[in-house]
């Protein structure tokens, strides 16, 4: 464990997972699960000062001019614990990032738009771009649209990305706040039950 976790913190966040993994078993619909536990509740990085979590929606919302219930936290500084395949069960700890989705069809199909017309002058990709665009590609079917997958010089990237640094390592805590973008709530919900799926049948699972 992170040398700055406390042996509270650890048994709370063991607790945590003991708790999901029953849950797992417990309940019939995939959907309940998403929207109870990764949907609902106070995250765990707020779990002392929800007031907190309202002002990072908050701000979040008004940089992209979206009403603070299209964003909402996702990952380990949601539960407390990482569901990622590759991190499973891994604790949220200061090295862990802050998880943030926006979930909105009117910025979806503006970036959407923004990034055909950028495209139309991109003749040629190189290695790393193209691999990139692929992966781009394939999120973008699941109605997600993740920014560090843009063309390197592609001016909304920066931007992007700039907002989220200067929204990092600051009032929220001393983690980096990273965000990504879906087109609707049905398209993040049926993301997250795909793998509510997977992991309860003990598969891994893309994410």
């Amino acid at each position: 464990m992170h040398r700055e976790q406390s042996d509270i913190e650890i048994d709370l966040i063991n607790n945590k997972i003991a708790r999901f993994k029953s849950i797992l078993a417990e309940y019939e619909s995939p959907e309940v699960i998403v929207q109870k536990y990764i949907v609902h509740g106070t995250p765990h990085i707020f779990k002392s000062d929800e007031d907190k979590y309202f002002d990072l929606k908050r701000e979040i919302a008004a940089h992209f001019s979206e009403h603070y219930n299209n964003v909402h936290m996702v990952g380990s500084a949601k539960l407390g614990f990482s569901i990622a395949p590759h991190k499973l069960w891994k604790h949220f700890t200061i090295e862990s990032d802050i998880d943030v989705v926006i979930v909105s069809d009117r910025l979806f199909e503006r970036m959407w738009e923004g990034l055909h017309e950028f495209n139309i002058n991109l003749v040629n990709r190189t290695k790393d771009e193209d691999c990139n665009y692929k992966r781009f590609v394939n999120y973008f079917f699941k109605g997600w649209i993740r920014p560090d997958l843009f063309p390197l010089n592609y001016p909304v990237k920066t931007d992007w990305f700039e907002f989220f640094k200067s929204i990092s390592y600051t009032k929220y805590g001393p983690q980096k706040v990273s965000g990504a973008l879906y087109h609707s709530f049905n398209f993040f919900e049926k993301y997250h039950v795909k793998n509510i799926e997977k992991l309860r049948l003990g598969d891994k699972y893309n994410g």
